[in-house]
């Protein structure tokens, strides 16, 4: 990853097209899709969204508060020197700009980006931060899947083939994915060999990766950054991701209850895994839509009622993508209003 500052994206209008067709998208398959996939109606939908009452509402916002703050140690496992309140803010910030705006992950690496270096971290210390803490996400969500997987075969659950097979798959796919990156981590010798299948397989469809650098070195200088915070920060970051894949499951699982759905714990777990890895693999922003009514067609297939599946995901999805936004909306206008407006009129960030 370069030490220079990642660039705020422009937003010209193929971006803007890409996000209305995404939001489009979306909005299409929460509103026609999941009623009609699911074979149930928006007013049963609303009658189990209903059933919420203020005290449930609290008790999943301090949940998803808890979760947040338990990922801080993701970042204090990466990024040595900076604190909870920091990295909270951090990971409030670039979630909210990323469920806000368009290229909103691109941006919200820019923006944290530039308020870590205004409480002095270096360049090359945050650019080894978001490799690290990127890998960590996307091995953890394949994994989960591993997870899954175990509780569908060895739990009490009465799946149909179709489940089996495809928890079967996603586990496969997930461990798969974690050994080869964990080996790359560890080992020069098999990231060279994964960097030249990489370059071969690529360079018939990117000019870039043909006539730029060679993704034998690229890989090479990432393996060595991760290696070196892998070494001194792996338990806290592992840690911190447990845990707030624990409080988050827990937020899943009072969402499922309050609306009416029954469903055993052990298949409800199959739900959620499969719910995070839908996130890797999903083309809309941050996988709404696909992940709803993916997760609400698994429970549904698990026997629950349409209805109760389709209130559980959305009600989830709700906490998980807007309840976020104003805590960051805080943080960024704190940030602002304090050393962010004056280092950029300093020019102080690249």
């Amino acid at each position: 990853m370069s030490e220079t500052a990642p660039a705020l994206p422009r937003i010209g209008l193929r971006e803007v097209l890409q996000s209305v067709v995404g939001l489009v998208l979306v909005a299409l398959l929460i509103a026609y899709g999941l009623p009609y996939l699911l074979d149930t109606s928006w007013a049963a939908i609303g009658a189990q969204l209903g059933r919420v009452r203020p005290g449930t509402a609290l008790l999943m916002a301090a949940l998803l508060v808890a979760g947040l703050f338990c990922y801080t140690w993701v970042v204090l496992g990466s990024l040595p020197g900076v604190g909870h309140v920091q990295a909270l803010k951090i990971n409030a910030v670039s979630a909210t700009i990323a469920n806000l705006i368009p290229l909103g992950a691109a941006v919200g690496v820019a923006v944290s980006w530039m308020m870590l270096r205004t409480w002095g971290f270096s360049k090359s210390a945050i650019s080894s931060s978001f490799l690290v803490t990127a890998v960590w996400n996307v091995l953890a969500r394949v994994l989960l899947p591993v997870v899954g997987c175990l509780v569908l075969v060895a739990g009490p659950i009465d799946a149909p083939r179709v489940v089996i097979t495809g928890a079967a798959l996603a586990g496969a796919i997930g461990t798969a994915v974690v050994v080869v990156c964990v080996v790359m981590i560890a080992s020069d010798r098999v990231a060279a060999v994964v960097a030249r299948v990489l370059h071969a397989v690529l360079s018939p469809f990117s000019r870039r990766i043909r006539e730029g650098r060679r993704l034998e070195a690229l890989v090479a200088d990432q393996r060595a950054r991760a290696e070196s915070v892998v070494r001194t920060g792996w338990l806290p970051m592992t840690l911190g991701m447990l845990g707030q894949f624990v409080l988050l499951f827990g937020l899943y699982w009072v969402a499922a209850r309050v609306v009416g759905l029954d469903l055993p714990v052990a298949e409800l777990i199959c739900a959620y895994t499969f719910r995070q890895f839908l996130t890797v693999l999903a083309v809309t922003p941050g996988g709404l839509g696909v992940t709803e009514v993916g997760t609400a067609g698994l429970l549904v297939l698990f026997g629950a009622d349409g209805g109760a599946a389709s209130a559980t995901a959305l009600l989830y999805a709700i906490y998980a993508h807007l309840v976020v936004v104003p805590f960051g909306l805080a943080a960024l206008t704190a940030w602002w209003t304090g050393t962010g407006r004056r280092a950029v009129a300093e020019g102080r960030l690249t």
